[in-house]
């Protein structure tokens, strides 16, 4: 009877120490949620069906151009210019 109530007791400390697992190991960090706001999308690639480069992550040096007062990024030069010499064809949904 003991070693059931051992069990017990154990199964009991494994809950309630699920339960008082500390806040900070809750979810993400503040930095990893702050890094996943720094991404777009390259619209030259979306239209173009190449999903692997899709996703751009910004930095300083990522390729950008201003159209109609938005910045767009890009995840290469030659997709920036490509942009740039017809930016309706992108952006036409």
């Amino acid at each position: 009877m003991s070693t059931r109530r051992s069990k017990s007791g154990l199964g009991a400390a494994l809950v309630l120490g699920a339960f008082l697992w500390p806040a900070a190991c809750a979810g993400p960090s503040h930095d990893a949620i702050a890094d996943a706001s720094q991404h777009a999308e390259c619209l030259v690639c979306k239209h173009e069906g190449d999903l692997a480069c899709v996703d751009v992550k910004v930095r300083d040096d990522t390729p950008r151009t201003s159209y109609r007062g938005t910045t767009y990024y890009f995840c290469s030069e030659s997709c920036r210019k490509e942009f740039e010499k017809d930016p309706e064809r992108y952006l036409a949904r």
